[in-house]
């Protein structure tokens, strides 16, 4: 289930047909290729104030695409000025209005002029509309907020100063930030899980009527370092990058506690995951104060147990939220072998129709070798060309060996099959059942050593967990 994206039905004047085309094809590519994308919050998105979107950025040009499926006013995005030089995708940069900045690492950290983006960016507010802009200035794929340049803040007191000229008693043009904070459970993941929170506004009405009488390059940093503190409340904020992966792996044993427990047993939406990542991190740094040397043999343990499964082709080795192969509801094994034995034909048939796409998919994905921070963007799009191209020339073949009749059945059981065929690898996955790992059916030692010591550490992370509760329950 798909909560949140919102529909589309009330469409403001002010959006462009192009745009809203646009938008509801990237709605409908967005909702194929993840399983789930939550949004909370949107209730403080005021529809009558201009508003800037100010967003973390960990995935390229997915953040801005879900940036525009849920505001349903004409977004326009601040995006760095070398995008707007890419040919074709410049020219669609500028037709739904996209503003260029220049940054400063890009001039090698001189001064850049950017007053005609400011005074795009007043434009477009002044006009009651909406800019997005990616405060951090780049995209990475940590678990935490970066740093936030200092731009943001400033086309906002820019704007601020023109909306109040422009207010003159009109209480409606209220310039707000929005802050939005984007969490991908397993990033760049195809059917993976996302969240968007979209936090409380930040008033600039009231906020720059506290800042009348301080300097400009003060009430920049104030506006900046409450955006900040607004980001990481919404985000999975990791300090340290390198306790990136040990958070990872106890978020997924104390999952599996709290559904030991009996909570949970559908699963968690993408909001839950988030918040239970956020107390495991609170857990973390409480622990860390009052029993250090505990939590640092703690976490070389995870760490020799999370090596050995990567040995054992097991995963477990990248920092991900969520396993997408995480049981939703208990199956019992009479439940399972019908599903492996039954499903075993349509999950040929989907793999036969997927294969040929995908294995050319794999290959584009070699060849470009996308960062992190863009392989969705690139799985999204190669994703459309060669699925989209290759089931049509698989149905135009059909269709001209066998006749119209079966072409049009062949069209329609190819998406519902491959879904079907992923699901069917995932659970066969699940019940370990995958070929890469199945020279550990002659290492039972190891598999066995690997049970003893999950179920070790978390019966030491469910304790813990315990006193940490306690710990909350009391403060």
């Amino acid at each position: 289930m798909r909560r949140g994206l919102m529909s589309g039905d009330s469409q403001p004047a002010n959006v462009t047909l192009f745009y809203r085309a646009l938008r509801g094809l990237i709605r409908a590519a967005l909702n194929v290729f993840y399983r789930t994308i939550e949004v909370t919050g949107l209730e403080h998105i005021d529809r009558s104030c201009p508003t800037i979107l100010a967003c973390n950025h960990h995935n390229s040009i997915i953040d801005p695409l879900l940036l525009g499926t849920f505001e349903e006013r004409q977004v326009s995005f601040c995006a760095r000025d070398g995008l707007f030089k890419i040919p074709l995708f410049g020219s669609l940069l500028r037709s739904v209005g996209a503003i260029p900045l220049r940054r400063r690492s890009d001039y090698g950290g001189g001064s850049v002029d950017n007053a005609g983006a400011f005074s795009a960016c007043r434009t477009v507010l002044l006009g009651g509309g909406v800019l997005a802009i990616f405060p951090e200035g780049k995209t990475h794929s940590k678990l935490r907020i970066e740093p936030l340049k200092t731009g943001t803040a400033r086309i906002a007191l820019d704007a601020e100063l023109a909306c109040r000229a422009a207010r003159d008693g009109d209480t409606n043009v209220n310039l707000k930030i929005v802050p939005v904070g984007i969490t991908y459970l397993v990033r760049h993941a195809f059917l993976s899980d996302v969240h968007v929170a979209v936090g409380p506004p930040i008033e600039l009405k009231n906020l720059a009527a506290e800042l009348t009488d301080v300097p400009e390059d003060q009430a920049v940093r104030v506006l900046t370092s409450k955006l900040e503190n607004a980001l990481v409340a919404l985000s999975v904020h990791v300090e340290e990058e390198e306790d990136e992966r040990f958070i990872a792996q106890c978020i997924s044993i104390v999952a599996g506690i709290r559904f030991d427990e009996g909570l949970d047993q559908h699963g968690q939406s993408p909001a839950e995951r988030v918040a239970l990542a956020k107390r495991v991190l609170d857990a973390h740094r409480w622990m860390k104060k009052e029993e250090p040397y505990r939590t640092a043999q703690l976490r070389g343990r995870i760490e020799r147990y999370m090596n050995l499964r990567a040995r054992l082709g097991l995963g477990g080795e990248r920092p991900a939220l969520q396993h997408r192969g995480e049981r939703r509801a208990p199956v019992s094994a009479s439940k399972w072998v019908a599903f492996f034995i039954l499903g075993a034909p349509l999950a040929l048939y989907g793999l036969l129709v997927s294969l040929p796409p995908y294995i050319l998919l794999r290959l584009a994905l070699a060849l470009f070798r996308p960062t992190t921070d863009r392989a969705a963007l690139f799985k999204l799009l190669l994703g459309l060309v060669f699925f989209g191209g290759g089931w049509s020339a698989m149905v135009t073949w059909v269709a001209f060996t066998f006749g119209g009749l079966w072409a049009l059945l062949f069209g329609i059981t190819i998406l519902p099959s491959a879904f079907f065929a992923h699901r069917y690898v995932t659970e066969t996955r699940l019940h370990r059942i995958q070929l890469r790992s199945i020279d550990t059916l002659i290492r039972p030692a190891q598999m066995t050593f690997l049970r003893i010591e999950r179920e070790a550490i978390a019966k030491e992370l469910a304790e813990i967990r315990t006193r940490y509760l306690a710990h909350i329950s009391q403060s």
